[in-house]
């Protein structure tokens, strides 16, 4: 579910109410990229990133348990490719579970800069909805919403 308000989103594009699902889903690629972008969740309130961040401990505490049981359950593997295989693979799941701890416990609350960078992205999402455009010339604008999401954003991110 979108931290931005769908119908914000509509009035942004000024969509046509049958677009509303297209726009949803739009928009939440929209923030998603954000969030990858900045290397940290943001919420719609304090209330929801107190919760979120008060979740942080027991997240990681069920990812290192998942991981622990899977290296063991991969070290048990006879085969040693497909151990290590496994254990590579309880490795990846492991990075996902705390990255995705971490972006919440380094979470923050939706400001206007980045509201404005994600509706900029839907925008050009809603615009362009193939990958190939023909015909015309297409120019970044300076004031991106990269420009705008990277006084926010922690570490390399996306």
């Amino acid at each position: 579910m979108s931290v931005i308000d769908i119908e914000l989103a509509m009035k942004h594009l000024l969509a046509e109410p049958e677009d509303k699902d297209l726009v949803q889903s739009q928009l939440d690629g929209a923030e998603m990229a954000a969030v990858a972008y900045l290397n940290r969740a943001f919420f719609v309130d304090q209330a929801a990133l107190d919760s979120a961040r008060a979740s942080v401990p027991a997240a990681r505490n069920q990812a290192r348990v998942a991981y622990d049981t899977s290296m063991v359950l991969a070290a048990a593997i006879e085969d040693r490719f497909q151990s290590c295989e496994a254990m590579a693979d309880a490795q990846f799941v492991f990075s996902e579970a705390l990255t995705a701890a971490t972006r919440n416990a380094r979470g923050m609350v939706i400001n206007k800069a980045i509201e404005a960078a994600c509706l900029l992205k839907l925008g050009h999402l809603f615009a362009n909805r193939e990958e190939v455009v023909t015909g015309t010339i297409a120019t970044e604008l300076p004031q991106s919403s990269k420009a705008l999401l990277a006084p926010y954003r922690i570490g390399m991110g996306v």
